[in-house]
């Protein structure tokens, strides 16, 4: 167990640590015993001096991940390199940069992206293309239409964070029993995590899950992950899938959009069951991590950099216990179009995560995509993931014998591995019909219409079937920055179809 704490004191230095050596091996090589350049320096040339480029990320932690690799890069190479926080936009001067998965159609699609090299896909390539999770190399993820523009940097994850004290109490657990006639357990389909809110909200006499109406982002969010679980029945195994017929947001043959299908409606059904049950309270903070620190919250979903503030002094405290997202107990068969009963259906969704991309007219794009590779390749990958706060990128990040990479949250050996589980659930490597983010030129807009009417939803003053008719009727209306004739094109480019 001492190891165990000492290994998570440390696991979160990490990438810092090794940065660090990598900066100094490359200095040492460079210096001599005197302190002066050693000879054999002055005469190599760098292969890049004289270059310049300028880059783009605006997520600050990421940021501050990337900047030593960026310096070592440069210190090695002889480029320049100017690092800012600015996004990409279709008027600045980035010749590059890391943008979140939403971001990249509105930028392909303005023609403003270099394909990524056919090069660095190939096997032996140092970025190690293949061992990238499925689902960020495919074209509906890192692409737009049929060309992949991105290359992954880095993922998210999420995952249920609950309290394991409280659902361990054996007093607690024979109430639950009697009053819900099944055993107390963590929730596995989300039926069931709505019975427990609202059990521990009837015992405590007091809201048990954070406020869903003050963040409509999260809320969203939620949505999505719920409705992806409805609306279609998990598919896994060989065999190519119809693209047609895996359509989420929109249906891929009109354009037209399918928040009005039973699927969302389930998920608005149970979004408002909530608020009915007394598990969502009207005000306070929707900030997850606070509300289980605060002891307002029994159970949380929880992105990875919220599971990172809640370590305390390099532990992070046993009441919390980790586990998968839950599915749904019922689905709509693609058939008939009925909701019908199932064991249990998880569908992953998929919504951020960084790409790398390289604007088409910025300077030396090759000298671009070589840092790119270096940023997300499988030890930057690394190092990335060991820092805290984002997700399992390459198959390997889920593998057993990487345990170590996870150790920096703070958990002990036991939950420490049910947190990778629980991300290797999340990943869903064997779903073949994943569900993805909106990701279309006009997503802002689409977003914003929604998420004034989950808002309504979540806080009891909108019925769910019709509020989602309305978004529905409004996304197929268009708008002066989406004209009705753009709305199919786009729809079918962002799944990775022409």
């Amino acid at each position: 167990m001492q190891l165990v704490k000492r290994i998570n004191r440390r696991a979160s230095r990490v990438a810092e640590l090794m940065l660090a050596g990598g900066a100094a091996l490359l200095l040492a090589g460079a210096v001599g015993c005197s302190g002066a350049p050693s000879q054999s320096a002055s005469v190599t040339p760098r292969p890049l001096e004289g270059t310049s480029l300028k880059f783009s990320c605006s997520d600050d932690r990421l940021r501050a991940l990337l900047e030593p690799m960026i310096r070592v890069w440069s210190h090695r190479t002889g480029a320049r390199v100017e690092v800012a926080k600015d996004r990409m936009s279709a008027t600045d001067a980035f010749d590059f940069g890391v943008i979140p998965f939403a971001e990249l159609g509105s930028l392909a699609n303005r023609g403003d992206l270099a394909p990524i090299p056919a090069a660095l896909r190939e096997p032996g390539h140092a970025y190690q293309w293949s061992s990238v999770l499925s689902v960020y190399r495919g074209e509906a993820y890192a692409g737009w239409g049929t060309q992949v523009f991105g290359l992954p940097i880095a993922a998210d994850g999420h995952l249920l964070v609950y309290r394991a004290d409280r659902f361990a109490d054996p007093q607690t657990k024979e109430e639950f029993l009697k009053r819900v006639g099944r055993p107390l357990s963590v929730p596995a389909t989300w039926e069931e995590f709505a019975d427990v809110a609202a059990y521990f909200a009837e015992k405590d006499k007091r809201p048990s899950l954070p406020c869903l109406a003050a963040d409509a982002e999260r809320l969203e969010d939620l949505f999505m992950r719920i409705a992806a679980c409805y609306d279609r029945p998990v598919r896994t195994g060989e065999g190519e899938e119809n693209p047609e017929s895996l359509a989420f947001q929109f249906r891929l043959d009109t354009g037209k959009a399918r928040l009005g299908e039973k699927g969302f409606g389930a998920a608005g059904r149970w979004l408002a069951s909530l608020k009915e049950r007394g598990c969502t309270a009207d005000g306070g903070s929707a900030d997850p991590a606070e509300a289980l620190v605060a002891d307002r919250a029994v159970m949380a979903v929880l992105a990875m950099p919220d599971l990172a503030r809640l370590k305390r002094d390099g532990t992070t405290n046993a009441r919390y216990g980790i586990a998968p997202l839950p599915g749904t107990a019922a689905t709509v068969n693609p058939i008939t179009g009925v909701l019908a009963p199932t064991k249990l259906n998880y569908v992953p969704y998929f919504s951020g995560g960084w790409l790398g991309v390289v604007r088409r007219t910025g300077r030396n794009p090759d000298a671009a995509f070589a840092l790119l590779v270096e940023l997300g390749g499988p030890a930057r990958s690394q190092e990335v993931v060991s820092a805290g706060g984002f997700g399992p990128l390459r198959d390997t990040h889920l593998e057993a014998d990487h345990l170590l990479m996870w150790l920096g949250y703070g958990f002990d050996d036991a939950r420490s591995k049910a947190l990778q589980e629980a991300l290797r659930s999340c990943v869903g490597k064997s779903v073949r019909n994943p569900t993805l983010g909106l990701r279309t030129p006009d997503r802002e807009t689409l977003s914003r219409g929604l998420r004034a009417e989950l808002l309504k939803v979540a806080s009891g003053t909108a019925k769910p079937e019709e509020g989602l008719k309305r978004v529905a009727e409004e996304w197929d209306r268009g708008s002066a920055e989406a004209p009705r004739e753009k709305l199919l094109e786009w729809r079918r480019r962002a799944a990775g179809l022409n």
